[in-house]
């Protein structure tokens, strides 16, 4: 993974945050689709947040994206999915 400074916590961030969903919201330790992309969908404010106050000091990258825009990118995949998910299409 590539990474410069923090960020790896775009990545960190939206795991821990469906790792959360799960415990509080699973059954019996599983998860739906729609669980997972709501835990995923609620990290990307903080995500975005987060990068922006960091940003201000020095460069916090993923894969050349900094992390602010990460948090637009998990909002926009788990949008799009849910989406899908409400159409009866996946």
């Amino acid at each position: 993974m590539i990474y410069k400074g923090w960020g790896f916590i775009a990545l960190l961030i939206p795991v821990c945050a469906i790792l959360v969903g799960i415990y509080f919201f699973g059954t019996n330790g599983n998860s739906s689709l729609q669980l997972f992309l709501y835990s995923l969908l609620a990290s990307t404010p903080i995500l975005f947040i987060l990068g922006i106050i960091m940003n201000k000091n020095a460069s916090h990258e993923m894969w050349f994206i900094p992390v602010q825009y990460w948090g637009i990118i998990w909002a926009v995949i788990a949008l799009v999915l849910l989406a899908l998910k409400n159409m009866n299409i996946i």
